[in-house]
């Protein structure tokens, strides 16, 4: 077998698993932006308790590995759940995954959306309201269009990141690039190892790649509006 013989194989059994990886990637994505969105909310708005608590779980998320959060979802929401009352269940690598990743994402994206809010003048909150905006209309008319252009840059090294950390959720027995590329290297003995992470690096590269020039195409379309 040639070595391009062997790339096109390898290549092909890889892209087989590559949906599993953008499933996870766009439900914890979805997760993370809802969960920041609600974090930003309290922590601006400074609810005694609540926003403290909201702070330190940021700096919980923002300090503790990815991998480490991946083990305490899979591993510990079996047995905390029955503490609670609510009853015994095993949730699946996937479900751990995308609720590990989101939470942990989260916590990122909520330091974007909050210095986001932070930039737009004071003067533009009390122009708004000395014309009569409720508050939803001012947020939305007024603020978000303000907002947009500063989170952007960040939101999408975010999004890169989250990119970065589906490498991990092999870990924990899903059969994604990296675990069909572990699995590989075994049936070899590791004589293809080399060969597989170039493969594996190009992957990841591409949806880097391509998640980049999305977020800057978006950036664009907002400066010009």
């Amino acid at each position: 077998m040639t070595l391009e013989t062997g790339m096109q194989e390898l290549l092909m059994e890889f892209l087989k698993t590559l949906p599993i990886n953008i499933i996870i990637i766009i439900l914890s994505a979805a997760l993370g932006l809802l969960f920041a969105v609600l974090l930003t909310f309290v922590r601006l708005k400074r609810i005694p308790v609540i926003s403290q608590l909201a702070d330190l779980y940021v700096s919980f998320a923002r300090s503790v590995p990815g991998l480490i959060l991946l083990f305490i979802a899979y591993f510990g929401i079996p047995k905390v759940l029955p503490l609670i009352g609510l009853g015994t269940y095993d949730i699946s690598p996937m479900h751990a995954a995308i609720i590990s990743m989101g939470f942990y994402h989260s916590g990122y994206i909520s330091e974007v959306f909050r210095p986001a809010y932070l930039a737009v003048e004071k003067s533009q909150h009390e122009a708004a309201d000395s014309l009569g905006y409720t508050p939803m209309q001012k947020f939305f008319r007024i603020i978000l269009p303000q907002m947009v252009p500063v989170a952007l840059p960040g939101y999408g090294n975010a999004l890169v990141y989250l990119i970065h950390d589906t490498s991990l959720i092999f870990a924990i027995g899903i059969v994604d690039i990296m675990g069909t590329a572990e699995l590989s290297i075994a049936r070899s003995y590791g004589t293809n190892q080399i060969l597989i992470y170039f493969i594996i690096a190009l992957m990841f590269s591409a949806m880097c790649f391509t998640t980049d020039g999305l977020v800057r195409k978006l950036e664009k379309r907002v400066a010009i509006r």
